[in-house]
């Protein structure tokens, strides 16, 4: 039975989020203080949430929902991929949704005793005394046995080895990392190789079909690495410039005027833009040590 409050207009209603309410009270002080004032507002005696139309509205809040997600993501991350950092991937990787998926790792908390329920909590005869913080050597123990054991439970390992093994553009975020470079590289020599036939056989196949007349062509895979290389270097570069620069390049990539592009993103006028551009273009030509013209304005 979900917990109720009764609102200032006397209607009954969930009170929204409360299922989080322990696992707020599980984060440790070292990564709570990390989360801003407001966050750390909220009373440590459980009651008195219930008493405060502040603390329920903070509890009902996105930004409450948000910093579960982000410290349990944390938390529990560092047990689920050792050694890799979380923010090389992209919200549609596997690995990242089971991550930041807090409605997962607290039922699994809450079934194994280690948290109570939000019910539990309410009924508890303690729960009018300010509650203590989990330590981090607590947590770090906790977590460094809970997360293989639910992983291999819910064969949670098998997912993520298939996603590694497959995977795919979506998976990475948008700035560069080792991980990112070296899927580029794979993805695109596989797609260059002939699955079935090297280019050797093609040209000998041809001059039998063709009286012996030889066959000659520029080996493209001598093209591979270059390009592979221009489109690492490219994403490089873009993880350096702000998001307003992402947003200006990607509207002018899909054939906006810089009309339109002055209203959406609330310049006086084109100039603006077209100054933002030139800037974004010679920032490139001396990252990658190449004149495309923008430096004397052929280019806009």
């Amino acid at each position: 039975m979900p917990i109720r409050v009764k609102r200032k207009n006397g209607e009954i209603t969930p009170f929204r989020n409360a299922e989080y309410i322990p696992a707020y009270y599980f984060i440790p002080k070292s990564v709570l203080d990390g989360c801003g004032k407001e966050m750390n507002s909220l009373p440590r005696n459980p009651k008195e949430i219930l008493r405060s139309w502040d603390a329920i509205a903070l509890v009902e809040s996105d930004l409450f929902q948000m910093i579960i997600i982000d410290t349990y993501a944390y938390m529990v991350w560092p047990y689920m991929m050792p050694g890799v950092k979380r923010e090389i991937y992209s919200g549609y990787e596997p690995s990242w949704i089971l991550a930041h998926s807090p409605s997962f790792w607290v039922q699994e908390m809450t079934d194994m005793g280690i948290i109570p329920t939000v019910e539990a909590l309410f009924r508890s005869s303690d729960m009018d005394k300010p509650l203590g913080y989990v330590t981090d050597d607590a947590i770090a123990l906790l977590f460094s046995w809970l997360v293989p054991q639910v992983m291999e439970r819910h064969h949670m390992n098998e997912v993520i080895e298939a996603a590694d093994e497959y995977r795919c553009f979506e998976d990475f975020d948008y700035r560069s990392s080792r991980q990112k470079t070296d899927f580029y590289r794979r993805w695109y020599h596989t797609r260059t190789r002939h699955p079935m036939m090297s280019l050797e056989q093609l040209q000998e196949e041809y001059s039998e079909d063709h009286d012996g007349q030889e066959w000659n062509c520029t080996d493209l895979s001598a093209e591979i690495e270059p390009e592979i290389m221009a489109q690492v270097q490219v994403d490089e570069f873009m993880s350096t410039l702000s998001d307003k620069d992402k947003q200006i390049l990607q509207m002018r990539m899909e054939g906006r005027t810089l009309e339109d592009i002055a209203d959406e993103l609330g310049y006086k006028n084109h100039s603006g833009v077209l100054k933002r551009i030139r800037k974004i273009g010679q920032a490139y030509e001396k990252y990658a040590g190449v004149d495309y013209g923008f430096s004397d304005k052929r280019i806009t």
